[in-house]
């Protein structure tokens, strides 16, 4: 059996190993999402000499980084875009779906 000690170790053991994950995450997101911004911007540079086009892979760079950090928001906001007013997706039920119809135009014969 395990004792009261035994629990309280394994739960700061867990906890030091949550932690650690946050910060190799924030590592991870923080210096190497920016390492391949400035890596795009001075490809797109040396590539074509152009600012227009380093702009726009610093605009790329940047709406990626953006998805990145927000990537939750970004899952969770699917399911409430295609919901019906009458409700959310998740009530809908079983075998419940969405569908768009479209009146043909008069005169076209497809």
């Amino acid at each position: 059996m395990m004792d009261v000690v035994d629990v309280t170790v394994l739960a700061g053991a867990i906890d030091d190993v949550n932690q650690l994950s946050q910060k190799i995450n924030d590592l991870l997101v923080g210096s190497v999402m920016s390492l391949m911004v400035v890596t795009a911007v001075v490809a797109a540079w040396v590539k074509t000499k152009s600012v227009v086009s380093a702009g726009v892979a610093l605009v790329g760079g940047v709406a990626l980084w953006f998805a990145v950090m927000n990537a939750a928001v970004f899952r969770d906001s699917v399911g409430e875009d295609i919901a019906p007013d009458s409700g959310t997706a998740k009530s809908a039920g079983a075998g419940y779906s969405v569908v768009r119809v479209i009146e043909p135009v008069p005169g076209d014969r497809r």
